[in-house]
């Protein structure tokens, strides 16, 4: 079994970043050109996912902090999700009251900032797509290995259902 010792991980098929306890997001930084201005608590993911599809972000907004300009996209929707904390997120006139568990999808031509207006950091996915593609998948786009070998399963007296 593969054990994740460092950050990244590439294998057969796969890639994997670790990014660490929630709390240590705010160490990541970026700086221009791969962001318009200094950037701390942001990560861009896909170079190290290796997927030429999507760009994902992890993100740590500090108490008190907001996104310092107001921006859309040229090409891409964006998907945010808010994973802790609290604040506001305006889509184009509409402000809305964000916390855990919260989606909004943007297309590109919506302008939209956020901010927290809390006392705890506020930590969020981003996840950025070109807007004109099609996902065919869900649910039918997978399929079933019931002969494939689970390694953590000694034998079926070990299986467990997931749901109904």
């Amino acid at each position: 079994m593969s054990q994740v010792s460092e950050e990244v991980v590439h294998g057969q098929g796969y890639d994997c970043f670790a990014s660490g306890p929630l709390e240590s997001w705010s160490r990541f930084r970026l700086s221009p050109p791969e962001t318009p201005a200094a950037s701390r608590g942001k990560y861009f993911l896909r170079k190290y996912l290796n997927s030429d599809g999507l760009e994902m972000s992890i993100n740590a907004l500090p108490a008190g902090r907001e996104m310092p300009f107001v921006h859309r996209h040229q090409e891409n929707d964006e998907i945010y999700f808010v994973i802790q904390g609290q604040g506001q997120f305006q889509a184009g006139a509409e402000v809305f009251d964000v916390s855990e568990g919260f989606f909004i999808r943007l297309s590109p031509e919506v302008p939209r900032v956020w901010r927290n207006n809390s006392e705890e950091p506020l930590y969020y996915l981003v996840i950025q797509y070109r807007a004109d593609s099609c996902v065919t998948g869900t649910i039918q786009d997978g399929e079933i290995l019931n002969d494939y070998p689970i390694a953590w399963k000694a034998g079926p007296a070990h299986d467990a259902s997931h749901g109904s």
